[in-house]
């Protein structure tokens, strides 16, 4: 594995040739450059599989030596390494197919960490490669509609189409082995292009969607695993709602009420599944212990025992209205342990599932 480092200043390139374990990631060569300029005379003479280049350089900027590097060597997986947090920065980056986006100053456990998600990216492509014979071309299952589509479903306020078939994309690429950071990314960039289609609809910008505590770089790197891509579309389909909604004045809080309300709303749509705590409190962009002073303020009852009652008192209606075997009814509310469920239920209604089938 090779690795190429861009940098017009010589001491970041002797530091992070000294500092980082290369051996240890799997790197057996690493070439050094200047320059976009020697930079290119490299990426011609040898086969570089990862460029971790700086983007402000002098003459040609590290932007335009992707860009090139993207039409001759596409295989090449590109990091940005830059003080720059500017968002056209960050934005033109990642439209460009650049992997990852990297703020100085950085840690070297950080740079190693991006290095070896590089590594694992290239072994997922070289595995689909053997599979399917292309990486290229993916199935049509996986193809993703044009961003003016997805566009025209949040003006006409079914974002929740838009929601569903992200959800579909990944559940498929999952199954057929094509799910990668990569795919990942290029579902997040089509996303993106589709809100600012659809703020541009409503006078608004794609910068009104981002808030501090959620920032768009933070949604650019949303690709480390599909939970997290979600939690940031459900985010952005959030604030464009408050952006119909709320026409008045340019500040749109996510209130304590809105986030209570949001959690309520997927843990119904989720009831098959245990979600903690602390999944749920990143799932409204919040610290797990204020989120359950929030919740247990808003709802006069702690996290956890709202959970558990909203679980029990549908396993009792399933029980009341169906003929569903306890055991199914016990993984409908997202126990795969059915005595535990079996415990839980006796000690919320005073009766086993099966006595209060019996007694309704």
């Amino acid at each position: 594995m090779k690795i190429l480092l861009v940098d017009d200043q010589e001491r970041i390139i002797k530091a992070m040739e000294r500092l980082v374990d290369w051996d240890r990631l799997g790197i057996d060569q690493v070439y050094t450059a200047g320059s976009a300029a020697d930079a290119r005379k490299i990426l011609e003479e040898c086969p570089i599989d990862i460029m971790l280049t700086d983007i402000e350089m002098p003459g040609e900027d590290g932007i335009c030596l992707q860009k090139w590097q993207m039409e001759r060597y596409p295989h090449i997986l590109c990091v940005f390494l830059t003080s720059h947090a500017d968002f056209s920065y960050a934005r033109e980056a990642i439209h460009n197919g650049a992997f990852d986006y990297i703020l100085q100053p950085a840690e070297i456990p950080e740079i190693e960490e991006v290095i070896r998600r590089c590594i694992e990216q290239m072994k997922i492509r070289n595995r689909i490669m053997e599979h399917h014979g292309s990486f290229e071309e993916v199935p049509e299952e996986l193809t993703m509609p044009e961003a003016v589509s997805w566009g025209k479903w949040m003006v006409r306020k079914d974002s929740v189409l838009v929601k569903n078939q992200i959800v579909n994309l990944l559940h498929y690429a999952g199954r057929e082995g094509y799910l990668t950071d990569g795919y990942r990314q290029r579902i997040i960039r089509r996303f993106l292009e589709a809100c600012s289609i659809a703020c541009y609809a409503q006078d608004k910008t794609l910068e009104d969607l981002f808030t501090r505590s959620f920032t768009y770089e933070k949604m650019l790197h949303s690709y480390a695993s599909d939970d997290e891509l979600c939690r940031g579309v459900d985010f952005c389909l959030r604030q464009y709602h408050r952006i119909i909604v709320e026409k008045e004045g340019d500040e749109l809080p996510y209130t304590a009420r809105e986030r209570i309300q949001d959690i309520l709303h997927y843990l119904e749509e989720n009831m098959e599944r245990m979600i903690s705590r602390r999944e749920a409190a990143k799932y409204v962009f919040l610290n797990e212990d204020y989120f359950s002073r929030m919740f247990r303020k808003e709802m006069g009852i702690g996290y956890k025992e709202y959970v558990l009652k909203q679980k029990m008192d549908y396993a009792k209606k399933l029980l009341q209205n169906t003929d569903l075997p306890v055991t199914l009814i016990a993984s409908k509310v997202g126990y795969d342990n059915f005595t535990n469920f079996t415990q839980m239920f006796r000690k919320y209604t005073g009766e086993t599932p099966s006595e209060h089938r019996k007694n309704h």
